[in-house]
């Protein structure tokens, strides 16, 4: 059955586009129009909420009193970078509304090294923070870290190792950079077990066979 995917679709249906005539996801493989039609219309609806939640944070951080206490700075802080999660992945283009939520998050980080100016034990806190920050927002570029990032559960736990078996090596290792390496640990076995009634099928991946060594060789 042929199926029709959007030219940019959002996590829900680019999560079908993963499992599509994929073998790793077994039953999940065949795709119905149907469920990309709901997908879509998931993904809208997930976008005009985002949309709602991004517009009464801009607020929040136009309306901040410059005495504001630094955990409530930082609280926005943290929503912002949690909605540049997500919103790397929404439906069509989204650099616009990254390039404003990278522009907030410098304007939090300003106000903070200006309200730590006389404080250098904070100051270098502030700088690391801020390092983390910038990884944060390089690895959520990927549409795949984004995905998993997302709260709705775009992405269901039985299945996260079939769908990363087949990223390509630079945004599965974008992936690994996410998981402490007990999880890593837990994924890599899986990988082995699946793999392994996947080629007692008859099945050949050897694409897939590279990622899980990559996997198991990081860090």
């Amino acid at each position: 059955m042929t199926v029709n995917f959007s030219p940019q679709p959002g996590p829900r249906e680019r999560q079908l586009q993963r499992r599509l005539n994929n073998p790793l996801f077994n039953s999940y493989a065949t795709i119905t129009e149907r469920a990309v039609q709901d997908a879509r219309q998931d993904d809208q609806r997930a976008m005009q909420q985002f949309m709602e939640q991004f517009r009464d944070l801009v607020q929040r951080v136009a309306e901040l009193d410059k005495n504001v206490e630094s955990d409530v700075i930082l609280l926005l802080k943290a929503q912002l970078e949690h909605q540049y999660a997500v919103c790397t992945g929404l439906p069509g283009q989204a650099a616009a509304i990254q390039d404003a939520i990278r522009r907030l998050i410098n304007v939090i980080s300003s106000t903070l090294r200006i309200a730590s100016k006389n404080d250098p034990d904070a100051l270098e806190k502030l700088s690391t923070d801020e390092a983390h920050s910038a990884i944060h927002l390089q690895l959520c570029d990927h549409l795949i870290v984004s995905d998993l990032l997302n709260p709705d559960e775009v992405i269901h736990d039985d299945e996260v190792i079939p769908t990363l078996l087949n990223e390509p090596e630079e945004a599965l290792q974008a992936v690994l950079a996410l998981f402490p390496p007990e999880r890593i640990a837990i994924l890599v076995d899986q990988g082995k077990a699946l793999l392994e009634q996947a080629e007692a099928q008859g099945r050949s991946l050897p694409e897939a066979r590279q990622r899980l060594a990559q996997m198991a060789g990081w860090g």
